[in-house]
């Protein structure tokens, strides 16, 4: 159930936890595990799209399973389509559609600047919970979804 709060309010919220969709996808991408962490509650809750019955629960969980990916594995996170739901002065949810798009450093064609993407792509959602804790807002619970997987053309 939203709460009615006055517009400047109300959109203050939206943009801060709109901002934090945007942070997680940039920080993911550049592997930087102890940022990633920090967007979320000391007992926040994740579970990636490719496994959302297996969550990691707590702040220091969420950043020791992003700091063991592979270093190799280069990923863009498109997010969009983000509506924040306002709860009320100290908490929120929100939903978005993510594609997620990997590679491996080093893989693109004999001459190419860029890697070649993995075969299998994938477009999923997030639904979020977030919470106001001393003045800034975390993400408390990101669960996420895949709708589609698709297989990129084989050249």
């Amino acid at each position: 159930m939203t709460v009615e709060l006055p517009g400047p309010e109300r959109l203050a919220i939206e943009w801060q936890c709109e901002r934090l969709v945007r942070r997680f996808a940039l920080l993911s991408d550049a592997g930087d595990a102890d940022g990633l962490a920090a967007l979320f509650t000391e007992d926040g809750v994740f579970a990636r799209p490719t496994r959302p019955d297996q969550p990691v629960r707590g702040r220091e969980a969420i950043r020791a399973a992003f700091a063991a990916r592979p270093r190799d594995r280069l990923t863009r996170h498109f997010c969009a389509n983000t509506v924040i739901d306002v709860l009320g002065p100290d908490r929120a949810r929100g939903h978005s559609y993510v594609a997620l798009y990997t590679g491996s450093a080093g893989t693109g064609a004999q001459g190419a600047a860029a890697p070649a993407a993995d075969p299998v792509q994938l477009v999923g959602e997030y639904r979020d919970t977030f919470a106001l804790v001393d003045g800034q807002w975390h993400i408390a619970e990101r669960i996420g979804s895949v709708t589609f997987s698709f297989k990129g053309a084989s050249s």
